[in-house]
């Protein structure tokens, strides 16, 4: 009886295409938390607000707008004639402020007592 070289070969293959190593790790799959990770642009200012919030920005056209980094979208701002330290773009406005940054929207805060990062040295 001649042997079936391909059972032969699905045999020998079969445990190293199955190797465990190679699934995912899932540290609670009971949990319902989901955990974001940003990675950090570079060049960014990074502001970390309440309720473990981070957003990050860069300024451009020599501090005239700027470009909001959030975790879900990107977007630019401009700075209103009036204040150096607020800029819109009619439906989301950032208030930069050494005590209290935020941003909000035209309805609700969204992102509240945002500190600024020091920076690393």
């Amino acid at each position: 009886m001649k042997p079936n070289y391909f059972y032969l070969f699905i045999i020998v293959i079969l445990p190293y295409s199955c190797s465990l190593d190679r699934l995912p790790k899932v540290d609670n799959f009971l949990s319902n938390a989901i955990n974001e990770k940003i990675v950090k642009p570079e060049d960014s200012i990074q502001y970390n607000c309440s309720k473990r919030k981070t957003f990050y920005l860069f300024y451009l056209n020599e501090g005239e707008s700027i470009w909001l980094v959030l975790p879900d979208r990107e977007f630019k701002l401009t700075q209103i004639e009036e204040s150096q330290n607020i800029y819109s773009n009619n439906i989301t406005t950032l208030e930069i402020s050494s005590e209290k940054t935020q941003i909000r929207n035209e309805n609700e805060i969204l992102y509240d007592q945002c500190i600024k990062k020091k920076s690393e040295i």
